[in-house]
């Protein structure tokens, strides 16, 4: 049960982590974060090459929930997180990431994420972890997040909505909050 638990809140700090939640962290040179297109999103994660805990989430977007569930850099949980984010020839946004955590945890993120991001993108990272309270966090990790556009969202589900794959509905901040209550405050 414990490992379950653990489990399912690693899933979430890796989704808190690559999807952005919180305050944006903007410093100088950095390359704009990519907005998605309006609407109902499917997204999922796999980490170390297993499907994430959570199943599918699907995410009801507007602009303004777009920028509270970023792509991926931003700042997370009351980290002390630099990053930069650049795009190359091909479209591609390549990105890195340091945070340092309340509770002692850094996390370096390194990835690219491809794709239109009005149709869909992919964002494939490698995430360091080292000094999360729970050992089994420590080390290194693969992570792939998959978003694809589903259409507009259905009736019931306003902007900032969550469905995660077991059925239950939160919101953007809700979701924000999970993940800071992962080991290491988010990563």
């Amino acid at each position: 049960m414990r490992m379950a638990m653990m489990a399912r809140a690693w899933s979430l700090a890796c989704l808190a982590a690559l999807s952005s939640c919180g305050k944006p962290a903007s410093p100088a040179g950095s390359t704009a974060v990519p907005a998605r297109k309006p609407g109902l999103w499917e997204q999922s994660l796999i980490r170390d090459g297993r499907p994430g805990r959570l199943g599918g989430l699907k995410v009801c977007l507007d602009a303004a929930a777009d920028a509270k569930l970023g792509v991926f850099g931003r700042r997370f949980a009351k980290g002390d997180c630099r990053r930069s984010v650049t795009r190359d020839a091909t479209g591609a946004y390549h990105f890195s990431s340091r945070c340092s955590m309340s509770d002692g945890a850094v996390v370096s993120t390194r990835g690219i994420a491809t794709g239109d991001f009005q149709s869909g993108y992919d964002v494939h990272s490698n995430i360091e972890i080292s000094g999360a309270t729970i050992g089994v966090m420590n080390g290194e990790h693969d992570v792939t997040l998959t978003g694809r556009y589903r259409g507009p969202c259905p009736a019931g589900m306003k902007p900032g909505d969550v469905n995660l794959g077991s059925g239950l509905k939160i919101t953007i901040d809700q979701l924000s909050r999970l993940g800071a209550l992962a080991p290491g405050g988010g990563i």
